[in-house]
């Protein structure tokens, strides 16, 4: 008898662990608000790992450059979901913006 084993891997090919259920690291959490078409950022931590959960007014997007362009957005979370973001190395700033009015949500960063 074999048995497998289902994980999530991000672009990269790292395991990271199921979004709905993340392990955050104690007091790291960020609330993040933004109103419709909004450029703001976040402080986290090069090469770490975040779930952010869209917890009202709209989906958020999310990009290690200005979201301003559709091409700029790496990571899209549609409301009341949870994403996982791994952060790049050497990248300080995670850049995000609603899809609507106050756009609220929850960022932690996780233990692996």
């Amino acid at each position: 008898m074999s048995s497998s084993e289902v994980y999530l891997s991000d672009n990269a090919g790292n395991r990271v662990p199921p979004a709905g259920s993340p392990d955050p690291v104690l007091a790291s959490g960020q609330w993040l608000q933004a109103d419709q078409s909004e450029a703001k950022s976040a402080t986290v931590v090069a090469g770490a790992t975040y779930a952010f959960t869209a917890t009202r007014g709209g989906s958020f997007y999310f990009g290690i450059a200005a979201v301003a362009t559709a091409a700029n957005a790496v990571w899209a979370c549609g409301l009341y979901n949870t994403i996982i973001i791994v952060i790049p190395a050497d990248y300080t700033t995670l850049y995000y913006s609603s899809s609507q009015n106050n756009g609220n949500g929850r960022l932690r960063r996780l233990t692996i």
